[in-house]
């Protein structure tokens, strides 16, 4: 039962660092894609801008 039991909590801890990796990498890269609307909405202000 030792051994069993020492491989589940290894395996269930892989499982929640994979988790937590998986939940960062999903932030970051929502960051990426928030930083991209705001130069794409900022492109758009000056092209406005440059039209009055």
């Amino acid at each position: 039962m030792g051994i069993v039991g020492s491989i589940l909590n290894i395996m269930v801890l892989l499982i929640i660092i994979f988790l937590i990796s998986r939940v960062a990498h999903f932030f970051n890269n929502t960051k990426t894609k928030l930083d991209e609307m705001d130069k794409k909405i900022d492109e758009l202000r000056e092209l406005i801008s440059n039209q009055k």
